[in-house]
């Protein structure tokens, strides 16, 4: 009795294996469905043609706009040929009125507390720009006005800013990009004299989305370890962060 069970267990088993292989024998055989072919991936063009009242070209501009249409997702340097180009920063996002506010500690340049503003950014030719801030801290009002120069070929932005309170930043740094369009400018300035003390900044700006972006700061004193400075938010009129 005990040999019949056995062998009708080792018959059922060895016939659920051959089942198992002949139906992946079959599904071998069976050729996969015709893949589409990748879609093309998005270039740069050559050429260099100007627009007027832009920093970038028409080719550059043709290139964020492919980017933004895709209905995929961009492909990164990992796709090899197939990768599409990364966007251009377009400086021309910062025309326009921006409201600031953050919170900022105690330093040299003033005492710790809220900041609000309002800054205007205008367009004046090529990839140079200027604007105009009105700037309220608890120690006071005080204007900064700027002038901003954009290397497009380099990713290099340069910002003027001469403070009322009596100082002048010059922040200069690369920018960098990724496949979703999101920006940074890396900016350090040389320090300057205030209030009998040597003040550093250096910070990162990042556009956040079209409508606000935030500034990072640290700050140095005397030649001193870079320590968080606060960030400030600008976001454009009319819209919400």
């Amino acid at each position: 009795m005990l040999v019949t069970t056995e062998s009708h267990r080792m018959t059922r088993d060895f016939s659920r294996y051959t089942l198992y292989v002949a139906v992946a024998v079959l599904s071998m055989g069976q050729s996969r469905p015709p893949q589409p072919p990748p879609s093309p991936a998005v270039k740069l063009q050559t050429g260099e043609t100007p627009v007027v009242g832009e920093c970038l070209t028409k080719e550059e501009l043709d290139l964020n706009r492919a980017l933004r249409e895709l209905a995929r997702a961009t492909r990164g340097v990992e796709a090899g040929e197939n990768a599409d180009d990364p966007p251009r920063l377009n400086p021309t996002y910062f025309v326009g009125k921006w409201t600031i506010e953050g919170t900022l500690p105690e330093s040299p340049l003033g005492p710790a507390g809220e900041v609000a503003g309002v800054e205007t950014v205008r367009h004046i030719d090529g990839c140079t720009y200027e604007s105009i801030g009105q700037i309220k801290a608890p120690a006071g009002s005080y204007t900064v006005k700027t002038v901003m120069v954009y290397d497009r070929e380099r990713g290099y932005l340069v910002r003027v800013e001469q403070d009322s309170r009596g100082f002048q930043l010059l922040k200069t740094g690369g920018t960098g990009g990724d496949a979703g369009g999101y920006f940074s400018h890396y900016w350090s300035a040389p320090s300057f004299a205030y209030k009998g003390k040597r003040v550093q900044l250096k910070g990162t700006t990042f556009l956040a989305s079209p409508n606000n972006y935030r500034l990072r700061m640290q700050i140095s004193v005397d030649g001193q370890p870079f320590a968080n400075y606060g960030t400030l938010w600008w976001t454009r009129e009319g819209t919400s962060r």
